[in-house]
């Protein structure tokens, strides 16, 4: 069940938890474990891969990072963190989304650079998605390597409300805003 008050982004090491604190090391590993079995989780149309539909225009948002960060709930990939217009203050001030505010994490692999997965938030309206503070999540891999497209299944598009989005709500509610965030020494403003 959603536990915070506030708002979004973040399955990383960079993000606010309950206390101010990030994801412990079990619960990274725990959500490593929970991607990777999701390939043997049955598919259905929320999994079926093709194009990103929410947040493909991400390179209009704002980046709120300086640079790249580590973030071990993200496959220990670096990411960067993007937020759209109607979304920016309100993260910036680390309070309550409104409907219609998107964050996107691109990341690349941290040991070759190649491109790893996008990472999506949008909160929709009350009620969508009540358990979990009515966000909506995405991961898009439309390209990954193929030691990742054989343990993954090949290309992924994994979204609300497929049970492969768990991966993504169920780390996102640990966190008071359901967002997570950037680390201090990270944030662009």
């Amino acid at each position: 069940m959603f536990k915070g008050s506030c708002v979004v982004i973040a399955f990383v090491a960079a993000c606010g938890g309950k206390s101010g604190t990030t994801p412990s090391s079990e619960k990274m590993r725990k959500m490593d474990s929970m991607m990777m079995s999701n390939k043997a989780m049955p598919g259905d149309e929320a999994s079926k891969f093709g194009p990103l539909e929410v947040g493909t225009d991400w390179q209009s948002y704002t980046k709120v990072n300086k640079a790249a960060f580590p973030s071990e709930t993200h496959g220990g990939r670096m990411v960067d963190t993007y937020v759209n217009n109607l979304g920016l203050e309100a993260f910036e001030k680390g309070e309550d989304m409104p409907v219609g505010s998107i964050i996107v994490k691109t990341s690349k692999d941290s040991a070759d650079g190649s491109e790893g997965p996008v990472f999506v938030m949008e909160k929709r309206p009350p009620g969508f998605n009540k358990d979990h503070g009515d966000w909506w999540f995405a991961i898009h891999w439309a390209n990954p390597p193929e030691k990742w497209a054989a343990k993954l299944g090949g290309p992924i598009y994994w979204r609300t409300p497929s049970k492969k989005a768990n991966y993504c709500s169920d780390c996102h509610d640990d966190y008071v805003t359901g967002m997570g965030g950037v680390p201090d020494e990270q944030k662009a403003w």
